[in-house]
C-alpha cells in the first residue's frame, strides 16, 4: 500500500511540475512569433530613424530659397484632428510664386504620426500659390493632417517656382 501510493505521489508530482507537448509548442510558437515582431519593429525603427535623419539634415541645405522660421500644432476646433501653421521666409532676391512644404511628425510615443495617407506615416505636405515678394515672410495653416501628432520633428521646402519660371527642387 505504501509502494502504491508512494508511486501515486511520484506520478502527481512529476505531472504538476513538467510542461505538456501542447505548452511546449505554444511557448516556441510565441517566441518564434517575438522574433518576427522584433525583428519588424527592428526594420520599422531603422526606417524610421532614417527619414527622421533625412529631414533633421534638411537644415543644413544652404541654398534652400525658403527657411522655415517656425512650425507649430494646433486642435482642430471642430474635430479631433490637428492643424500645423508654417511661418516661413523668402531668402533670395527673386520672388516666388508657389512652395509645396512637407513635414515630418511624430506621436507620444515617438512613432511616425498619422497622416494625410494611409500608407505613408508621419510625413505630411501642403503646398501655397500664393505670390511671396523678395526677403517677406508668411505663414499658412494646413488643417486635418493628423489625428495623433504631437511634435514636429522637421519642417521644410522641397520644390519652389519662382514669378521668372524658374524652378529649386531639393
Amino acid at each position: 500500500m505504501k509502494k502504491n501510493f508512494l508511486l501515486l505521489m511520484i506520478l502527481i508530482l512529476t505531472s504538476c511540475t513538467s510542461k505538456s507537448n501542447k505548452d511546449i509548442l505554444k511557448n516556441t510558437h510565441k517566441e518564434e512569433y517575438n522574433i518576427e515582431e522584433n525583428t519588424k519593429k527592428k526594420d520599422e525603427k531603422e526606417i524610421r530613424d532614417s527619414i527622421k535623419k533625412n529631414f533633421a539634415e534638411t537644415y543644413k541645405i544652404k541654398n534652400s530659397p525658403v527657411k522655415i522660421i517656425s512650425s507649430k500644432l494646433y486642435k482642430n476646433q471642430y474635430s479631433d484632428h490637428k492643424d500645423i501653421k508654417l511661418t516661413y521666409k523668402n531668402l533670395t532676391k527673386k520672388d516666388i510664386k508657389a512652395i509645396k512644404f512637407e513635414w515630418y511628425c511624430e506621436n507620444v510615443f515617438d512613432e511616425p504620426s498619422n497622416g494625410q495617407y494611409f500608407y505613408i506615416k508621419g510625413i505630411a505636405n501642403g503646398h501655397t500659390d500664393i505670390l511671396l515678394k523678395s526677403g517677406k515672410t508668411d505663414s499658412k495653416i494646413w488643417e486635418d493632417f493628423s489625428t495623433d501628432a504631437y511634435k514636429i520633428i522637421a519642417a521644410r521646402a522641397y520644390l519652389v517656382v519662382f514669378t521668372d519660371g524658374t524652378k529649386w527642387l531639393l
